[in-house]
């Protein structure tokens, strides 16, 4: 064989094999871009259905689970003696499973004052209410507001259901996946849901101790009458008086230089007046 026809069998030869490796490349390639495509399509459709499954669910909840109120109120009220008012408030949060979450006392001149903020549960706060009234003289203002909330607990709950689903067969699917790039974008998806169940699940447990507990922010106060206190004003004006006789004598003190002059000038006119009438 001539040594040209040899070189072009060579060539022929390795041009070939690279065809067929490339051809090889591409169809593993495209096999994996598949894999992904399904994948996504799978997950993609369970999602959609879980959702139709939730949405469904959710309809049905609706009109079977128990409402789900926030009651939410304030009052404030004038009271005969503010210490047994107190205590008996006090009382009656322990006597409702209660607690007391905040307070505040002021005591002024003519009257004192406590700010409570009561969490009762949200069955016995209607009665603890009713039972303020043994305490109160006087009435200024009061004012409960009922938050009706079953909707939007029903739909994260329902929402939170459906991302564990997903993130069930996100699972499901990471252990079918045949590449690095696959794996990472099935975690990061799972990472996703997770963080997104985290939000809602945060805000239903919100929501769950609004509803549970109720919160009512309490005002009271007693007025304070005092005698007028003859002696005790006679005293302490007397008391007034010298120390403002003190405090008198050290501002004259101060002037000491403008006595000086005066009585130097006084001296002065005086031996000067002597003087001419010896004259």
């Amino acid at each position: 064989m001539k040594p040209y026809l040899l070189i072009l069998v060579v060539i022929l030869f390795i041009s070939c094999g690279s065809n067929a490796f490339k051809n090889d490349s591409q169809i593993v390639s495209d096999q994996l871009s598949t894999i992904s495509q399904e994948s996504k399509k799978y997950v993609n459709a369970e999602e959609a259905s879980s959702n139709n499954e939730s949405e469904t669910n959710r309809t049905e909840l609706k009109t079977t689970i128990e409402r789900k109120l926030i009651k939410q109120g304030s009052m404030s009220f004038e009271t005969d003696n503010i210490e047994k008012a107190k205590n008996y408030i006090e009382n009656k949060v322990k006597i409702f499973e209660g607690y007391i979450a905040k307070e505040y006392s002021y005591d002024y001149t003519e009257q004192k004052q406590y700010v409570l903020e009561i969490r009762i549960p949200n069955q016995k706060f209607d009665d603890f209410l009713k039972s303020l009234n043994n305490i109160i003289v006087s009435l200024d203002n009061k004012d409960i507001q009922v938050k009706d909330v079953t909707e939007e607990y029903v739909d994260i709950d329902a929402r939170i259901k459906t991302k564990k689903t997903v993130i069930q067969r996100y699972s499901e699917l990471l252990k079918q996946a045949k590449s690095v790039a696959e794996m990472l974008d099935i975690e990061r998806e799972i990472g996703n849901l997770q963080t997104d169940i985290e939000s809602l699940e945060g805000r239903l447990k919100y929501l769950q101790n609004q509803i549970s507990l109720s919160t009512l922010s309490l005002t009271f106060y007693e007025h304070r009458t005092k005698d007028f206190g003859f002696w005790s004003k006679i005293v302490k004006s007397i008391k007034g008086g010298w120390n403002g006789l003190l405090w008198f004598l050290v501002g004259v003190m101060y002037l000491w230089p403008l006595w000086l002059i005066l009585f130097g000038g006084l001296w002065f006119l005086l031996r000067y007046i002597k003087r001419r009438r010896k004259a």
